[in-house]
């Protein structure tokens, strides 16, 4: 997976450099759920989560793309970077949600 991280904005909202981006294997998608607009608009919602090793570098503010092409932003933050509360096992993977919004 490539991780493209978007720059900072100044205060007219003009992008400050350019985009960053580095490269994450071993990982795993699985893909949750497409939706259509129902109020006669030509928009479809892919919802995608994407697991990747403990230690990635990846932020809320990241795109993220896959193998195939596709494009796709981080919703919130990471989960699930901690090892299991009750029985200490550190499945060595944390979550990450992302959505891509088409036809918009």
């Amino acid at each position: 997976m490539t991780i493209i991280r978007v720059p900072a904005r100044n205060r007219h909202g003009d992008p400050i450099g350019d985009d960053a981006s580095h490269t994450i294997e071993s990982c795993g998608v699985d893909w949750n759920a497409t939706a259509s607009n129902t109020q006669f608009q030509d928009v479809q919602t892919t919802d995608v989560d994407l697991y990747v090793p403990r230690g990635a570098d990846v932020v809320a503010s990241d795109k993220v793309e896959l193998p195939d092409g596709s494009t796709f932003r981080v919703v919130g933050r990471p989960m699930w970077d901690q090892v299991h509360p009750m029985t200490g096992e550190d499945f060595g993977y944390k979550l990450v949600r992302l959505r891509e919004v088409s036809g918009a």
